[in-house]
């Protein structure tokens, strides 16, 4: 078999390369090599106080902030043993689903390359610009910031817009569906797309997934116990290439698991498709979902109620949060002193699981559509990266 070795897959959250190994023009296995420095945040908040443990975890990623922010939230709140007011619950989820569309329109905006054909790209291009301006905008407004909201913290919302703010947005939210409801024709028109698109359709792939819910994410939903993570040097260890690597890979039960939209569709939908290019689809479902729950939650929220647990007493405990982010199942453990400061925390992210997956989803294909298939999956590289090869 030939070695064709891209240095730099470009288009994906982050630094790896991706090393294929094909026979007649077909891939016969893949490895996925990230090689971004250690960002080091479990260690950096170790003997730090909680609050400001939220506000840094949000810093590992600009794409994943406020998924960060809710998981650390939510094991905190379970190590202490406090929920947040439902005004408080709600808000989050609505900055959750927000940070949803956010990054899945980035990802859209990547793979337009891989999926549109050219005469149709840059049109696509620029309504996904202008559109992601638009949904950061609701973002800045309810949760302080475009990246890393601000507002969001332990025990629901340090701040909230004023009524003629908040009155604003769900006045604004109709003309925003419009705008994706003619995006999401553009994304699926078949009459516009690659050779690739087509390739992608016609590989069908049988993956175990992993979710915990549609729009959130549920401690309850999973079992924390039977996850291992290793370094990928380790699990890839035939393979010169794989010492370069600084992230872990993680196994639910012993298996690999794919999770992200498609697993949000597959556990909690009726979603059918299993083809590479369903990735896609689910992806848009995703997002198409994500616009109509936070539309329910702007009519719920109620703007004269507590958005924030008072009174809030930090002491010794151990905790778990579990959110869906935009590519899957995020899972922050806890545990705090007697102080109430962080003695440890542990961070498995959806790329960990993903990484596996991803390479076995690229055998069988041409080396253009292997590498749009990483692209699909939408790995978040400094989020993943948590190992150092000591020599």
């Amino acid at each position: 078999m030939s070695e064709t070795v891209i240095n730099e897959v470009c288009r994906i959250a982050g630094e790896a390369k991706l090393v294929l190994y094909e026979e007649g023009g077909v891939v016969q296995d893949a490895f996925f090599v990230a090689t971004a420095p250690v960002r080091g945040f479990e260690k950096l908040v170790v003997g730090k106080n909680p609050l400001f443990a939220v506000e840094a975890v949000m810093r590992i990623c600009g794409l994943c902030h406020a998924s960060h922010g809710i998981a650390a939230s939510e094991a905190i709140e379970n190590a202490i043993g406090i929920t947040p007011p439902r005004n408080g619950l709600l808000m989050r989820e609505a900055i959750g689903l927000i940070n949803r569309v956010q990054s899945h329109i980035l990802e859209f905006l990547m793979v337009t390359g891989d999926l549109l054909a050219k005469e149709k790209r840059n049109e696509v291009l620029f309504k996904l610009m202008k559109f992601h301006a638009k949904i950061s905008d609701y973002l800045l407004k309810l949760g302080g910031a475009a990246t890393h909201p601000s507002n969001l913290t332990i025990g629901g919302m340090l701040s909230v817009p004023k009524w003629s703010v908040f009155n604003n947005l769900k006045a604004c939210l109709p003309a925003l569906m419009n705008e994706w409801e003619e995006l999401r024709h553009l994304l699926t028109d078949e009459d516009i797309q690659t050779e690739v698109a087509e390739e992608l359709r016609e590989k069908k792939v049988e993956n175990e997934y992993l979710a915990t819910g549609l729009f959130y994410g549920d401690r309850f939903n999973i079992d924390i116990k039977t996850i291992e993570t290793i370094p990928y040097y380790e699990f890839r260890k035939e393979n010169q290439h794989s010492k370069d690597s600084t992230t872990l890979v993680a196994f639910y039960g012993g298996h690999k698991v794919e999770t992200g939209p498609r697993a949000r569709m597959k556990v909690y939908r009726n979603f059918r498709d299993s083809s590479l290019y369903g990735l896609h689809l689910a992806r848009i479902e995703d997002t198409t979902l994500a616009l109509l729950r936070f539309e329910e939650i702007l009519e719920g929220i109620k703007m004269n109620q507590p958005f924030r647990t008072g009174n809030i007493i930090f002491g010794s405990g151990k905790g778990v949060g579990v959110y869906e982010a935009p590519r899957g199942t995020l899972i922050h453990i806890v545990e705090l002193g007697e102080e109430g400061r962080v003695m440890s925390l542990k961070i498995i992210v959806p790329t960990m699981f993903n990484i596996p997956v991803m390479e076995e989803m690229t055998k069988g294909l041409s080396v253009k559509a292997a590498e749009a298939v990483i692209r699909l999956y939408d790995p978040c590289i400094p989020c993943t990266t948590h190992v150092v090869r000591l020599r």
